[in-house]
């Protein structure tokens, strides 16, 4: 009998069930083996599982969250099995900028993930894609003080096998932070791995205008407008693909995924983010 036929048996007899009973049901197996058969069959055997994953369905798309540190979680994923990915990672230069603006208020002091994707990540990032998928990765605005970094970043990406296809722009209809114009849009590289194949909704222009929520209405301080990963979830995929989100704060993927009848995994380090979801 195979981990995954232990695990589904287990299921079917237990129901629902927290991963650390199932890891003690079954002592003989290794936990990220078991962990790594329900990443491989998400959607089609496990509708919810608390303490550390959990699972949304609706219709034939799910969405998978795990509370977890992406550089380990994205290990457990079989090569070429994801079709996009979209996410807003983590900048710890963004600190600096921030203090050049001489903000003091509490909001603004961000306590959030601040490991910048190295090149371990990027390349498990390459590994995890499917050939031609695309990638989308949320930058600040151009400035002084954050293009070095920016530029860094792509390259360090580009060394990792990604391809840059060109920057779109998210106009976020909301005035933020500067004295050279205020801010109000922020810049999202459109990567592939390898040649990019065709966008599967041509319809979607490279300037994306969403109105950014308040931040007293934001579950996470970056947190992005699920009608704007709509949008970009429509150009990277088509229905019942599956998108990953290595830093997904409030699930605005997942929750863009789910409505149009994609499948989604999100990783999000915070465990107070995860159990706001649930």
């Amino acid at each position: 009998m195979t981990i995954l036929d232990m695990v589904q048996s287990f299921i079917r007899e237990h129901g629902e069930t927290d991963l650390q009973t199932l890891y003690a049901s079954l002592p003989d197996q290794k936990p990220h083996s078991m962990r790594a058969r329900i990443y491989e069959n998400m959607g089609s055997l496990f509708r919810r599982i608390r303490k550390g994953v959990y699972i949304a369905v609706q219709g034939e798309a799910s969405c998978l969250v795990v509370s977890g540190d992406a550089w380990e979680e994205i290990k457990k994923l079989p090569s070429g099995s994801v079709d996009a990915i979209i996410t807003d990672p983590p900048y710890p230069w963004l600190d600096a900028h921030v203090a050049q603006h001489s903000t003091t208020r509490p909001r603004m002091r961000w306590d959030f993930e601040k490991r910048e994707i190295d090149k371990e990540l990027g390349f498990e990032m390459v590994r995890v894609l499917k050939e031609g998928a695309h990638a989308f990765f949320f930058v600040p605005a151009e400035t002084g003080l954050t293009k070095p970094h920016i530029d860094a970043f792509l390259d360090r990406l580009t060394k990792c096998g990604f391809v840059f296809n060109k920057r779109f722009i998210w106009d976020k209809a909301l005035l933020g932070m500067g004295y050279n114009g205020r801010s109000r849009y922020e810049g999202i590289l459109f990567l592939s791995k390898g040649d990019r194949r065709m966008p599967c909704d041509l319809s979607i222009p490279d300037l994306l205008s969403v109105q950014q929520s308040h931040h007293c209405h934001r579950a996470h301080p970056t947190e992005k407008p699920v009608g704007l990963i709509e949008k970009l979830v429509l150009f990277a995929t088509h229905a019942g693909e599956v998108v990953l989100d290595l830093f997904s704060g409030s699930c605005s993927t997942g929750i863009a995924s789910l409505r149009l009848g994609r499948s989604a995994i999100c990783f999000e380090k915070s465990e107070s983010f995860v159990e706001a979801l649930v």
